[in-house]
Parts: C-alpha cells; sequence; structure tokens
C-alpha cells in the first residue's frame, strides 16, 4: 500500500492535529456508524475560534465518492487533497446545472459552489488538481466541455457573452426589391445553447485587480450569476442578454496577491462571501516522474461519478431527513451569526453554502433527501474553510485605514494619536482615523490609555484588550 493511503487509512480513525491539512486527510468509510462520526453535533461550540496555524481538514469531509476519488489520486499527485476535493465538488454543482436546488428562505437556490485556493505560485500544484480532476470529469461526461469562454475575466459583458441568449434584431422587409414599411426579427447570433460555464481563473489577483477599476461591471454580474439570476448588463448599444446560466467559479491565487488586491469593498458587497476560501499546499510526497491512479481502481469510480451526475440531472429538490433536519436546527444559529471584521464578511453566507455542500454530498451519493452524514460532511469541509479564511485573513477588518494602523501599532508597542496620524502624512481627516481606531476598540483589537505628561496628558493606543482593572 501507497505511504500515502497508509497515511490516510491510519488517520482516518486517529485524533486531528492542527499541523497540517495533509496530516490529517483520509476518507471516511462509507459505512462509519455515529460513533465513527465527528461529532459536529457541538461544532456550534467550538467553530469559531481564532486560527493561527495551518488549518486541518477533518476525515468526515473526505465521505462517500468524492473521498475515495481523493484517496485514489492523492498517492500519484503532488496536488493538494484539499485542492482535489474543493475542485471536484466546484465542478460537479456545475456540470449538473439547474436539475438540483434547494429552497433557502423560501428562495429557489441553485449549488452552484465557488472556491478560491490559496497558495504558494506553482508550488502549491494549484493548476495540477485543476487538471486532475478536468481528467476525470472529461473521463465520466464526454460530452462535457466546460464552456467555451477562456482566459481570465476582465468584464461583466464579456461573462455575459459567453454564456448569451440568441440575438435578433428588426430587419425592414422588402418585397420586389423595395421596403414594404414593415420589419421581422432576423438572428444574427445563435447564442449559446449550453449555459453552463466552468471557470478556472488561475490569476484570480489580477481579476480582482481589473474589478477595482471605475465602472468595471465584472463584480455585479458575478454576485448575479451566484444567485442563478439572468445576467443583463446594462451595456450602451450592445444589449446582450443571458438566461438561466449556470456559471462556476474557481480561483487561484497566492496568499500575498488576495491581501493585496481584495479591497474592503469586495470584501464586503456579497462578492467575498459568495465565495468560499480554502488554503492549499504541496502534498508531502515528491513525486518526480508524476504518475497515474489505477485505472481498475478509477474505473468505477469514474462510472459512479457518471451515474451521480445523471441522478442530478433530475433530481429537483433536495431536502433533510428528520435527524439531518434537526441537527441542522441545532447548528444553524452559529452559522447564521454575524461576524466582525473582514473574516466576519467573507463568511456572511455560512449557511448558504453549508447547505449548497451539504445537498452535493448528498447527490454524490445518488439521494435527494440528505442525510446526517452529508451535513456532518460539508460541516467539516465548512470548518476547514472558516479556519484557511482565519489563516488567510488574520484580523483584517477590510478597512485599510484600521488595517495599517493595527499593523503599526502592533508592530511599536503602541502608538500616540498624533503617530498614527502621521501613518496617513496627514491625508486622512480626523474623523476618519477616530472611526477607524474605535472599530479596532470594539474589537477587542487595540486600546487607548491615557498618559501624564507633565502637561497636557496624550492618548496613547496599545494592542489587544484593554487589561480588567
Amino acid at each position: 500500500m501507497h505511504p500515502a493511503v497508509q497515511r490516510l487509512e491510519a488517520l482516518a480513525h486517529a485524533p486531528l492535529n492542527t499541523t497540517g491539512a495533509q496530516d490529517s486527510m483520509t476518507s471516511s468509510p462509507d459505512n462509519q456508524d455515529q460513533s465513527g462520526r465527528s461529532g459536529h453535533h457541538s461544532k456550534a461550540a467550538s467553530a469559531h475560534k481564532p486560527k493561527t496555524d495551518w488549518p486541518s481538514l477533518d476525515p468526515a469531509a473526505l465521505y462517500g465518492l468524492p473521498g475515495r476519488i481523493v484517496k485514489a489520486i492523492a498517492p500519484v499527485t503532488e496536488a493538494d487533497p484539499v485542492a482535489l476535493l474543493i475542485h471536484l465538488l466546484a465542478e460537479f454543482s456545475c456540470i449538473i446545472g439547474w436539475g438540483a436546488h434547494i429552497v433557502l428562505e423560501g428562495a429557489f437556490s441553485l449549488l452552484l459552489f465557488w472556491t478560491v485556493l490559496v497558495g504558494d505560485t506553482s508550488k502549491s500544484r494549484k493548476g495540477t488538481a485543476n487538471k486532475r480532476i478536468q481528467r476525470v470529469f472529461g473521463d465520466a461526461i464526454e460530452s462535457w466541455t466546460r464552456g467555451a469562454y477562456r482566459g481570465n475575466l476582465s468584464s461583466g459583458e464579456g461573462l455575459v457573452y459567453a454564456v448569451r441568449d440568441p440575438v435578433y434584431k428588426p430587419q425592414a422587409k422588402y418585397e420586389k426589391g423595395k421596403p414594404t414599411g414593415e420589419t421581422e426579427e432576423v438572428l444574427v447570433d445563435e447564442g449559446v445553447s449550453d449555459k453552463r460555464l466552468f471557470l478556472v481563473q488561475t490569476e484570480f489577483g489580477s481579476m480582482l485587480k481589473v474589478m477595482g477599476r471605475e465602472g468595471n461591471s465584472l463584480s455585479g454580474v458575478i454576485r448575479d450569476a451566484w444567485d442563478g439570476e439572468d445576467l443583463a448588463p446594462m451595456t450602451k448599444g450592445n444589449p446582450i442578454r443571458a438566461t438561466n446560466p449556470i456559471i462556476g467559479i474557481v480561483g487561484h491565487v497566492t496568499k500575498e496577491e488576495l491581501l493585496r488586491h481584495l479591497n474592503d469593498t469586495e470584501a464586503s458587497n456579497g462578492f467575498g462571501n459568495r465565495f468560499a476560501w480554502f488554503a492549499v499546499r504541496r502534498a508531502e510526497h515528491p513525486l518526480p516522474f508524476g504518475g497515474s491512479p489505477d485505472q481498475s481502481t478509477m474505473a468505477p469510480l469514474i462510472e459512479a461519478l457518471r451515474e451521480a451526475v445523471e441522478f442530478a440531472w433530475t433530481a429537483g429538490k433536495i431536502g433533510l431527513t428528520d435527524e439531518a433536519a434537526s441537527e441542522w436546527k441545532a447548528i444553524y444559529p452559529e452559522l447564521s451569526e454575524g461576524k466582525p471584521g473582514m473574516v466576519g464578511a467573507l463568511l456572511g453566507r455560512e449557511e448558504a453554502q453549508v447547505r449548497r455542500l451539504v445537498a452535493l454530498y448528498a447527490l454524490l451519493d445518488k439521494k435527494a433527501v440528505a442525510e446526517e452524514v452529508h451535513l456532518e460532511a460539508a460541516l467539516a469541509l465548512w470548518q476547514y474553510a472558516e479556519d484557511s479564511t482565519r489563516w488567510i485573513f488574520g484580523d483584517a477588518t477590510g478597512d485599510q485605514v484600521a488595517d495599517t494602523i493595527l499593523r503599526a501599532v502592533r508592530a511599536s508597542g503602541q502608538l500616540t494619536d498624533t503617530e498614527i496620524s502621521h501613518l496617513f502624512s496627514g491625508n486622512t481627516s480626523v474623523a476618519r482615523l477616530d472611526r477607524a481606531k474605535q472599530s479596532l476598540a470594539v474589537q477587542g483589537l487595540m486600546y487607548a490609555k491615557m498618559e501624564d505628561t507633565g502637561g497636557r496628558s496624550r492618548r496613547v493606543w496599545k494592542p489587544g484588550q484593554k487589561p480588567t482593572p
């Protein structure tokens, strides 16, 4: 047995560590009973503790067919098993189209699962994971092309064009070479018949940079696409439209690029929390010559994946068993609770993201009613996403002024109001600085202390929570 597989098997029944994702990768046995599950009934008590070390994946996330596929590929690739799993779930959510859905707050909701993989450029093998899973889906569904769009997104109009409706334009009718005064609708663009489009944005940082340009429509169109809305950007002279689009997105970016280009607007306006953020890195075992999974192992998995896709195409509404509904009711308050800062903004759709994941795990089991094990798998994966988000963004608030102040106060140990003003060369108003400082104080990230200077007292800001008297 390959060492990677042995490690996966052993860790299935071992306590989780917190030192690395690869050290805790495993597949839960498909027939695992209640005593072997990961205990997410208690998630509400521990889900949102600050995470500063590398996130660790609960074995429950590798339940069922996704886990078996990852387990088959992991020994022969340097891609992070997390990246393999994420790509599989994301592409599955797109390929099934409108065939399955859930109802949230009385409204129809697609199962699109959008993700961003955050890791070192070239070294974290994000692209390798994409290619591995692309091959699996290509073998399972030969007609699947991921859509015609290639390259990096740069505008909302370009995205809509890739899944556009047919375009008809009125033209004058002629009879014997003379206009009749009547018009007729003539097809000038056949449009795109398959509205499914799966986009792997390997330069996600560049996409964020483009979105920051004044007048760029990409962010708004992307937000509508996640919601399953018809897309119709207001374009003067070229009214393109896309009805019932199915757009899947996976981004690849380094941590440095992400922190540089994801501004506070996109973090807080609903763009950022439509994605799930995952820290990934290269697997521990070096493979200088690569490898291919055993075909006798892969063949039944590919067939099972094909059957799951075909099942999902006609599955309709995905519900919950009574037991799963009870567990969902218990965890819902924690998932739906708002949290401060940039991390809170990026996790603002936790309940919707988890419910989509629950349905995807159920569909991969060819079930239209999700069970407790599917909820537990979804919660386990979401915990990794949440821990990744905290690891990536730390105490970032999403407010560039506040983040600059916090970094400087932590670096120096303390700063006066005057010194904080000097950080911005006097180009930021006193009111703006006060709002940022008070926001940091409310979050317990720094506190103020008055100091006597022998004359006029001064206010000094120090990192952390204010000590108890």
